[in-house]
């Protein structure tokens, strides 16, 4: 559960919890990206914006989450915690023009285990109750490389390849109440990998000295390579196998920012075909609407006053659910942010920030009587920003 970062009974359904991809500054402005670029700042939601690492800086980028999870269904609540880490990334100019980034990034994740009760019969002889505990863990990690080309001074293209892999692992066990009905335990399991594509391009337009930056991309659909491996332990022990149990959908999205002075605002949209993707080979899924929207700034970048120079944002975002869980849909989910990015130097070449935010996240599920969620992250991250590649002149 620990590793999973995750302790949500809704990542049962799916593939689990799907994880924010946004890194640094852009975390705590909603998770934007799409528009979203600034020089030597990794932003995987687009890879054209790649193109903008400065030709003699080398980054590394890390990050962590801490989290505190309320869960509430009728009147009862309880309190989980966990951490995990977000990402750990690298960028460089790769060629002129060209600039190359990789990253370890997870895609989704599952950690659950609840029970519950249920009448099954009530006759002459009495009641028949059904004891149910559900548990899952697994998800899925992505290893990303993405190039982003700057064709112009006005127009980016990127690509990214990622390499998905992991596991999924549910198990339901029931017994009753009756010692005439035998026990039953029904666990899925399927080990995945999968390739997956994204297509970006931005175009920079100049207004009234101010620049706006335009977004778009695209995920073709895809077959993720996944035998799972259903076993139904009853009075005898059932195994079938399902090939090619998973598939991931198609995603389009758009978003833009607009910088002024010391200042910038942004937001994105997004729309994922989740209802032609499969999950243990049946279509469960649904489509997908998510958008967000962010707002930064930077008092004054050449103070010395360290405050000053420091970058503060706000952001919020909210996301339709992509499963249904067979009893109604899936819950909404909405969040909002704010943080801080300080500089701090290591060396007479580092220009280095530390990155903190916080972010509130409730779960809203369609049902009352599901399980309500609301989270709160703290949100910890170091870019390291140093130029490695100067050539020192010697007298």
């Amino acid at each position: 559960m620990s590793q999973t970062g995750v302790n949500s009974p809704y990542s049962r359904y799916g593939l689990g919890m799907l994880s924010d991809q946004s890194t640094g500054i852009a975390k705590s402005m909603g998770g934007i990206g799409v528009g979203f670029v600034l020089p030597n700042t990794l932003n995987f939601k687009n890879p054209a914006s790649f193109a903008m690492i400065d030709t003699l800086t080398f980054v590394a980028d890390l990050g962590f989450a801490l989290q505190n999870g309320n869960f509430s269904e009728n009147g009862v609540s309880i309190n989980a915690r966990n951490a995990s880490i977000n990402h750990m990334a690298m960028q460089f100019r790769l060629l002129p023009k060209v600039g190359m980034a990789v990253g370890f990034l997870p895609f989704s994740n599952i950690g659950y285990e609840y029970s519950g009760t249920e009448l099954v019969r009530r006759d002459e002889d009495g009641e028949v109750k059904a004891y149910n505990s559900y548990s899952g863990t697994g998800g899925l990690r992505q290893v990303i490389v993405g190039l982003g080309w700057r064709t112009s001074k006005r127009l980016l293209l990127g690509l990214n390849a990622s390499y998905l892999m992991g596991d999924i692992n549910h198990m339901i066990s029931s017994t009753y109440s009756s010692s005439l009905v035998q026990s039953r335990t029904k666990t899925y399991s399927a080990d995945m990998s999968a390739f997956k594509l994204d297509l970006g391009v931005q175009g920079v337009l100049p207004i009234s000295g101010n620049d706006l930056v335009l977004g778009v991309t695209f995920s073709p659909a895809m077959n993720a390579k996944s035998n799972a491996t259903v076993v139904d332990a009853h009075s005898r022990s059932d195994t079938t196998v399902v090939a090619d149990a998973f598939s991931f959908p198609e995603q389009l999205s758009a978003g833009f920012t607009y910088k002024w002075k010391n200042m910038m605002i942004g937001a994105d949209v997004s729309y994922q075909t989740w209802s032609k993707a499969s999950f243990f080979g049946q279509k469960t899924g649904l489509d997908r609407l998510s958008a967000a929207a962010g707002f930064m700034i930077r008092p004054d970048e050449d103070s010395k006053n360290i405050f000053k120079r420091s970058s503060y944002q706000i952001g919020a975002n909210f996301s339709q659910p992509y499963f249904d869980t067979g009893k109604g849909k899936g819950p909404m989910q909405f969040g909002v942010s704010a943080g801080i990015s300080v500089p701090f130097t290591t060396s007479y070449n580092s220009m280095s920030h530390l990155h903190v935010s916080g972010e509130f996240v409730r779960v809203q599920p369609s049902e009352k009587w599901m399980v309500t969620e609301n989270y709160f992250r703290l949100n910890l991250a170091v870019t390291f920003m140093e130029r490695w590649f100067m050539k020192i002149m010697v007298d």
